[in-house]
């Protein structure tokens, strides 16, 4: 339900954008149907591509990750990268989540924010220099269980 709210919110603000744009003879009940259907075949495509990602982690996972314990490790891990996160500067913050949480594409999160690609891609640069800096090595890791959480 949460998402199809979302899809349904992105569409009518990508519809205002492009109001001015759209040709005078537009039908804007097809539009709208036909808009609403691709973004809803985009978000399932995303979600099965997420859904493979998170099968083949779990498979190349060492066996001793898999179990009760490794699991709860990665979940204390999970918490320090979420705190560290908290730590980012706001917009930098705002920036990273959106990337890597709602995996957004650079483009996307500067529409969504009204800031250019440069600007997101240097706070992107930021976000990871500073996490890299306080997590050191277990960043990578961090991050794939971050993105590949159930």
């Amino acid at each position: 339900m949460e998402a199809a709210q979302e899809l349904v919110q992105d569409l009518f603000m990508a519809l205002y954008r492009q109001l001015p744009g759209l040709h005078e003879h537009t039908v804007l009940e097809n539009y709208l149907f036909v808009a609403l259907r691709n973004r809803v075949y985009n978000y399932h495509r995303q979600q099965l591509a997420q859904l493979k990602k998170e099968q083949a982690f779990i498979q190349d996972m060492p066996a001793g990750v898999r179990d009760a314990g490794g699991l709860l490790e990665l979940k204390e891990m999970e918490m320090l990268l979420q705190h560290k996160i908290q730590e980012l500067p706001a917009q930098c913050r705002t920036v990273f989540l959106l990337s890597r949480e709602n995996q957004l594409t650079n483009k996307e999160v500067a529409e969504r924010l009204n800031i250019s690609v440069n600007t997101v891609e240097q706070h992107m640069r930021k976000a990871l220099r500073i996490l890299r800096s306080s997590l050191g090595n277990e960043l990578a890791l961090l991050l794939c269980w971050l993105m590949h959480r159930p």
